[in-house]
């Protein structure tokens, strides 16, 4: 066959293929059109379950605080490191302070049980905030057929120790409830700008002064924390040089009053033993004088290298009351369910008619 033949036959084939086309799109849209009850059916259910889970959704309050770190890296005391170094004691420098790190120990069990066993006062009443945890999500009807005690289990003094199975239990369920989970957000969260560096701190709960006081305590704890850990080595290294310098005091006192006493007791009688004991204290106070003055700056070099290796943790912005709740849209709700419901049920629809003329041919 001549391919001037085959042109011809090949153009009457696609134009069979497209009419065919044609016709299924034509088949498919009549059948949706003659469905439009199941469609209107399934759309509206969709659209009624999501309207009714966002009414029946609690509102949330959300508290967010913000602060900074001072990121100097203390490189105007090197030179003093460096001398303190020559006695063991140096400090070293501090260098930039990790954000990320900060951001890990906000999500920590070390602090957040220690902001969690905190007691503070939400609507006149005073309790551990991890106890309004458990208030308000209702951790004790979740625990109804618990048979080791969690029915109607409160933090106490006694429990902040976590010594026993039902204790560590229920610390785990409210831990897991502020950090998160794969499966579900938790009701704190923790960022920093990069640019800025500036970091907070959000909460995002059901009850506003849990909310509130959750980011308050986090970022009391978690600050002095990281104070303190930061500083440390550079704390103990003035305790030492001051310790260093208080003893080197002592016996320069203790010398002095030896020697006072030695001449007050040998007035005019002047003997070779006796100007020799002399001399060995005139020695010794010289050698404790000197000591002592080399201490007092070891001392002061010490004490600048921990103040200024002190972080400067700057709250900028704290959360207070009046929170606005934040609750899901109504409008949103019917525009989920509308577009969720109707895709579903124009699925439904082709997926029906598909299994039918399969069945049928």
């Amino acid at each position: 066959m001549s391919q001037m033949q085959q042109a011809p036959q090949k153009m009457e084939q696609d134009e069979l293929s497209f009419k065919e086309l044609v016709l299924k799109v034509q088949e498919y849209i009549q059948e949706l059109l003659r469905s439009w009850k199941v469609i209107g059916l399934i759309t509206m259910a969709i659209t009624a379950l999501i309207v009714f889970n966002t009414l029946r959704t609690p509102p949330v309050y959300a508290a967010k605080l913000t602060f900074m770190v001072n990121e100097d890296d203390g490189g105007g005391i090197s030179g003093l490191s460096a001398i303190l170094g020559q006695f063991g004691l140096g400090g070293g420098s501090r260098g930039k302070y990790n954000l990320d790190k900060i951001l890990e120990l906000s999500k920590s069990r070390k602090i957040l049980q220690s902001a969690l066993f905190e007691t503070v006062e939400i609507k006149g009443n005073k309790d551990y905030l991890a106890n309004y945890v458990l208030t308000t999500y209702d951790f004790h009807e979740k625990w109804e057929e618990d048979t080791t005690g969690l029915k109607d289990f409160l933090f106490d003094e006694k429990s902040m120790l976590l010594q026993n199975k039902h204790e560590r239990k229920a610390f785990r369920s409210v831990y897991k409830k502020i950090i998160g989970s794969v499966d579900e957000d938790g009701l704190i969260t923790s960022r920093y700008s990069k640019e800025s560096g500036i970091m907070n701190l959000r909460a995002e709960t059901e009850s506003e002064g849990l909310s509130i006081n959750l980011v308050n305590v986090l970022y009391d704890k978690l600050s002095n924390y990281y104070i303190q850990k930061t500083t440390e080595k550079q704390k103990r290294t003035l305790e030492v040089v001051s310790q260093k310098a208080d003893s080197i005091f002592n016996k320069l006192e203790s010398t002095e009053y030896q020697l006072a006493q030695f001449k007050d007791g040998n007035k005019g009688l002047i003997s070779e033993r006796a100007r020799l004991k002399e001399s060995r204290l005139q020695r010794d106070l010289q050698i404790y004088a000197a000591m002592l003055s080399e201490a007092v700056k070891n001392r002061e070099i010490a004490d600048f290298s921990y103040k200024n290796s002190t972080p400067f943790v700057q709250l900028i912005d704290a959360p207070f009351s009046p929170i606005k709740p934040q609750k899901g849209s109504l409008i949103i709700a019917l525009l989920l369910g509308g577009i969720l419901g109707g895709g579903l049920a124009v699925g439904f629809v082709l997926a029906r008619k598909i299994y039918r003329d399969l069945m049928a041919s």
